[in-house]
């Protein structure tokens, strides 16, 4: 009877414990995919040795790593850049945020673009990249903001909430 009234205890204090860890799960989900999502974009535009974009579509919640097989110092001028077109479908990384996240903010090089249909975030063969902020929220209202340092093209994040 002991050993059943310890059991007993122990689960009422693990279940709780385990429920509110599920409900974390999308966020974390969200999270560690779009760090992964840079930090792909950053490694192949490295390897490639030439300019990889991350697309976000602020609207679907989705973000893909797609090479533009445009080098360093081409043609086109630096600030050229392509806009993005629906369903390119060449990426390396996809990515679709959870239902239960959503993107609170969206900022590339200072410019706010949640609204915007497509987003393009730029990667370079020398590991720099454009200025990258992203606020994602949670239905738990957990914030995470995720940016970029340009200089090193590295995601980093920080808790708001």
């Amino acid at each position: 009877m002991i050993v059943v009234g310890i059991i007993a205890i122990l689960m009422t204090i693990a279940i709780p414990a385990f429920v509110s860890a599920q409900n974390k799960t999308p966020m974390r989900n969200a999270l560690q995919g779009v760090m992964e999502a840079c930090a792909t974009a950053r490694a192949q535009a490295i390897l490639r040795g030439s300019i990889v974009e991350l697309h976000i579509r602020p609207q679907d919640y989705t973000f893909e790593v797609a090479p533009t097989g445009q080098r360093e110092g081409s043609g086109r001028g630096v600030d050229a850049r392509p806009e993005p077109k629906a369903g390119e479908g060449h990426g390396v990384f996809t990515l679709k945020l959870p239902e239960e996240v959503g993107i609170e903010e969206l900022a590339v090089n200072f410019q706010l673009l949640k609204d915007a249909e497509a987003v393009a975030v730029r990667f370079h063969a020398n590991g720099t990249s454009d200025e990258f902020t992203l606020v994602l929220r949670s239905l738990y209202n957990e914030l995470r903001k995720i940016t970029l340092d340009p200089v090193t093209g590295k995601a980093d994040y920080d808790v708001l909430r």
